[in-house]
């Protein structure tokens, strides 16, 4: 489904982006939470691969 290729692609990307504005000096992301989130969106990204369940 091209939603899931979507999701696939983006959530990554999105991670990737986050981390680099956690780095940002003064930033309102802490470097701890950007890193959160990113797992958050990388594993997502993993669910919509399908490679999971």
């Amino acid at each position: 489904m091209a939603c899931r290729e979507h999701a696939r692609s983006e959530h990554p990307r999105f991670a990737d982006e986050i981390e680099r504005l956690g780095a940002l000096p003064g930033s309102s992301v802490t470097p701890a939470d950007a890193r959160r989130a990113a797992e958050r969106h990388r594993a997502l990204a993993e669910k919509f691969s399908g490679s999971e369940g």
